[in-house]
This record gives C-alpha cells, structure tokens and sequence, in this order.
C-alpha cells in the first residue's frame, strides 16, 4: 500500500507571510524580524490605520528590478505595516479567489489558496504550459498574447471596484482597500500594485478574470496564466473575431495588447525552444524546471534529482567558453550547476557583470562555493567598476554580504562599496545597515541614523540591525529612535521586548 501523502497545515496570515518573503524582489530582513516578533503589535496598528479617516499609510518607495540586461521592473517596496496589511487582508479574503467557472473551456492558472495552503506558483505555471500544448496539438489555430505593462498599468478605481465585487467577509474591508492603495501610492491612480508580491499576484489574476468569463467568446479552448493568455480553436476567423473582443475588454480597463509578444504561428511561447535542440540540452532544460519549482519556489525542499553527467557538466562547460551566452543559457546553469558550482567558480565574475538581472540566481548560485573569498572579489570588483549598477544587483549583493560573506577579508570593502556607491538608493543601503553584525563600523553607520529622529527607511533598517546589541546600549539608541514618529514607536517597542 502506498504511504499516505502528508496533507500541508493552512497558513496563517503571519505564516503565509513569512513564507512568501524569501521569494519576493526586495527581501528586506528589517520587515521579517519585525513581524516574526511583533506580528499582533503591527496588525493591531495597520487595522487603525485602515479604518481611521485621520491617519493614513504612508507613501512607499519606489525601486526598480531588472527584467533584462537594460530594461526596469517599475514597484514600489511597502514598509512593514503596509506589507503585512497587504497579506492579511488578501489572507482574510482568500476563499473570493476562485476557481475558474468552465474548467473545460476556459482556465485560469495560480496564484489563490487551496485547502489553506498558497498553490506554487511554478507548478500552477507548468501545468498552464502543459494545459496550452495539449490544447496547441488538438486545434487548428491559435492565438496567444499578453497584456501590455499589466501591473503599472491597472486602474486604482477598476481594483477597488473589482474587490468590491466579490463580496470581502467583512464589508468593511472594501472600504479599507480602496484607502490602502489610495495612500501607499500617493494618490496616483496607477502603477498602484505592487509587484513580486504573492497577495498582489492573487489580486492581478482575480482581477482578469472578466477575459475568460465573457459570453460573447466562441474560442473552443481559453487559458491563462495572470496576464499571459491563449484562444484555440479550429476557425481562424472566429478567433480573429474574440481576439478583437478581448482586445475591447481590455480597454475598457485602459488595458492593450503587447503587439510585440503576440503570435499566430508556431509555437505558442515568444523564444520556446525549438524541436532542433538536442536531447542533451532537453534534459538539462527539464532539470532547471524541476529544481525552480523544489528548491526556488516557496522555500520547498529540493526534489530528488540524479547527479549530473560528466556529459551533462561537460555540455555546461562548453556552453561558458563560447564567446557570447544568451540569457537563457546562463539562467540554465546558475539553476543546474549549484550542486557543482566549484567546476565553474572561474566563470563566476561572467555571470555577476554580463547578468545584473540574474542578481537573485547568482546570489543562490554563490552559496555553494566553497571558496568564499574568491565570491567576495567577484562582488568587489564587479561593484566596484564603472559609475552604474542596478539597484537589484546592489541589493542582492548586499544579501550576499550579509548571508555568507560576512567572515571573508574583503567585507570592509564590500561594505563600503555597496553603501557610497553612486547608484545606491535608500533601499540598498537599508540591506547594509539592517546587517545585525557590530564589526566594520556597522555600528556607528547605524547610530548616525537612530539618533537624528528620522522615519525612514535608513533608520528603520538601522533600528532592526542594532537588535544584536547589548540590551542596554540597544534600548538606549531606540529611546531616541522612537520620538521619530508613530512607525518608530512601533518598531523600538517590538524591538525592546527583548
């Protein structure tokens, strides 16, 4: 008899939290180690906040995360109030987020809970793509599309609209929503979802559904996954005809098509790989697919996996010593090769400088290398050179500092690299200040910021990393601290109670 599989505990709001975090953009440690000891002190004050018509969220820095070599991924970085109000309200309201209603027709993909556990994100998208091929062998034709700029592009009103519309349990929350994104964003009507956040994701996929519930579609076969869509069917004409629809509901939420992504012929996916690769890449890329959704994917364990071949290392090899490699290609060994990563640590400073948008991959790849110190140059040098480098590649090289670089000879350096650099942004700094770590001056770095009455993210960051300090000296600083404003308050009080 097969052993029973171990059904997953439902998640709490801290927990769903909690769990989420190490996947998002901007990771902030001063954001977990607030809520794992402060979680009913920040909802308590968040829920005030959201009912109060004299009090308001604060406005939220704006950061920007690569998509590519040269493009930006436009969010905004909330504060731990505002970040966990995000998931205890999307918490609080997870079963409005539906299944699809004509699963044989049309489907929508991911991001909602089921039986009190978030669906991975990487499955729930392999089974699109599983779904869409299927679907791609037993139609004559189809047309697949994306939606332009989906995140920065959504309406505030259209959101709060939506939300209301599927009835929250308790009235009041609609009321909260609207104020919420009002408030984090300024007032600015767009560009008010934040990215890279799982509740987000939820709301942006509930919020599309009104593309596969149409009546008017006549498509034999609708799927989609957030804002990647595809309709088949068997008459060109007819899709023709809904992708004009769904064309004209899109616009009604000020939504379009990107024209650049969509495609009639071949393969449904922009850059798929082509049935020309050989088997050897195939199993490399099956591999890589395996690992994101085990070990990248919520923080699950590693599924088991044979070793590489030398074939298999070999072919890896090969592909570093060409004189170009592709983004895919290098995405594909940053996955497969940390097992192996020792047979590559030469090549290391190619992926840092070439990749700046692989910032997180390589921070996973660089764990486990053995030899550190040669990391540390790497991080040195590529941070170092030049008068331009990403906020993203700052920040994951700061996490890199803080996670395994902390003992190497060069931390100093690294250290005052990152923090000076010309391209530093408040966000990067507060990953070097939040290092609850008393040697390199870290401590005096986070006085400066403690003792001025700021509110911000410079001293939030500074109070979370003087949490290692001599309980005396610590409560002594956020004393200070606290006079700031109502959010330091907060934060010095959770941080003093131990």
């Amino acid at each position: 008899m097969a052993p029973l599989t171990k059904k997953k505990a439902a998640l709490s709001a801290k927990a769903f939290y909690l769990d989420d975090l190490p996947s998002t953009l901007f990771p902030l440690n001063t954001n977990k180690v607030l809520v794992e000891r402060g979680a009913e002190q920040i909802s308590a004050f968040a829920a005030d906040l959201a009912q109060s018509s004299e009090r308001s969220f604060l406005p939220q820095r704006r950061v920007h995360a690569n998509k590519d070599k040269f493009h930006l991924r436009r969010t905004i970085k909330l504060d731990v109030v505002a970040e966990y109000y995000l998931y205890e309200l999307v918490h609080r309201n997870r079963d409005r987020f539906r299944k699809p209603h004509v699963p044989d027709r049309r489907r929508h993909f991911g991001y909602r809970f089921k039986e009190g556990v978030p669906l991975s994100a990487s499955e729930s998208y392999a089974a699109f793509r599983t779904q869409v091929f299927s679907a791609h062998i037993g139609a004559e034709e189809f047309i697949a599309f994306d939606v332009a700029n989906y995140f920065n592009n959504v309406y505030h009103h259209d959101l709060h609209a939506w939300f209301a519309k599927i009835t929250p349990k308790d009235p009041s929350d609609v009321v909260a929503f609207g104020k919420f994104f009002r408030e984090i964003n300024a007032g600015r009507t767009l560009d008010c979802l934040p990215q890279g956040l799982y509740p987000a994701k939820m709301i942006g996929n509930d919020f599309l559904r009104f593309l596969e519930e149409s009546s008017v579609l006549n498509a034999n076969k609708m799927l989609r996954f957030m804002d990647d869509v595809i309709i088949l069917g068997d008459d060109a004409n007819a899709l023709q005809a809904d992708f004009t629809e769904l064309q004209r509901l899109l616009g009604l939420k000020g939504l379009s098509v990107n024209a650049a992504k969509t495609r009639t012929e071949g393969s449904p996916w922009v850059g798929e790989v082509d049935d020309h690769v050989d088997d050897l890449k195939k199993r490399l890329l099956k591999r890589r697919r395996s690992l994101i959704v085990s070990r990248y994917d919520r923080g699950e364990a590693d599924s088991v996996q044979p070793p590489l071949t030398r074939k298999e290392i070999d072919y890896i090899v090969e592909l570093l010593g060409r004189p170009t490699l592709g983004e895919d290609d290098a995405e594909l060994i940053m996955v497969v090769m940390r097992d192996h990563v020792d047979r590559i640590a030469d090549r290391l400073e190619r992926f840092a400088d070439g990749f700046p948008h692989l910032a997180k991959n390589f921070y996973s790849l660089c764990r486990d290398v053995t030899d550190k110190e040669r990391v540390a140059e790497v991080v040195l040098k590529v941070a170092g050179e030049g008068s331009h480098i990403g906020e993203y590649q700052l920040f994951w090289f700061g996490v890199m500092l803080e996670d395994y670089l902390l003992e190497t000879a060069l931390a100093p350096d690294i250290i005052r690299t990152l923090y000076t650099h010309a391209s530093a942004t408040d966000i990067s700094r507060a990953k070097i200040l939040e290092i609850a770590d008393q040697r390199y001056g870290l401590s005096e770095m986070r006085e400066t910021f403690l003792r001025e009455g700021r509110s911000d993210w410079l001293a939030w960051a500074s109070a979370a990393g003087a949490r290692s300090m001599d309980k005396q000296a610590r409560n002594y600083l956020l004393s200070y601290f606290q006079n700031g404003s109502e959010m330091n308050k907060l934060i010095a009080g959770i941080l003093q109670q131990e």
